[in-house]
């Protein structure tokens, strides 16, 4: 398989929950992240390179909120190896500088090395 990113990904070993902002359905929780990316595993499908206004959820005192918002577009979505859920390939495309600070920082502090 061709590896197209651009930074080392790091699985999260917090998995925050990923909203759309839309209609606020719980769309899955993040499983690893890069600051241009993530993988999110949840019980649907997205429609790929469909654009998604989104909620990411931060653990409990992370920061000065709850949460930071983003736009993100779904560059694939599979079955899992579970068939209940589904993995999708996220691009983040719109993100506050605020935020971005917020979630490397996330990166760093529940990061962990992805094997390959």
């Amino acid at each position: 398989m061709d590896n197209r990113r651009r930074y080392d990904r790091k699985l999260l070993s917090f998995f925050s929950s990923v909203i759309d902002r839309k209609n606020g359905m719980l769309l899955g929780y993040l499983v690893d992240m890069t600051t241009g990316g993530a993988l999110m595993k949840g019980n649907l499908p997205l429609k790929v390179n469909s654009v998604f206004q989104l909620r990411i959820d931060l653990p409990e005192h992370f920061a000065d909120k709850a949460f930071v918002e983003i736009e993100a577009k779904a560059i694939w979505s599979t079955p899992d190896v579970d068939e209940e859920f589904y993995r999708t390939g996220l691009q983040l495309i719109d993100i506050d500088p605020r935020d971005l600070m917020i979630l490397e920082r996330l990166i760093t502090e529940y990061g962990l090395n992805a094997m390959r």
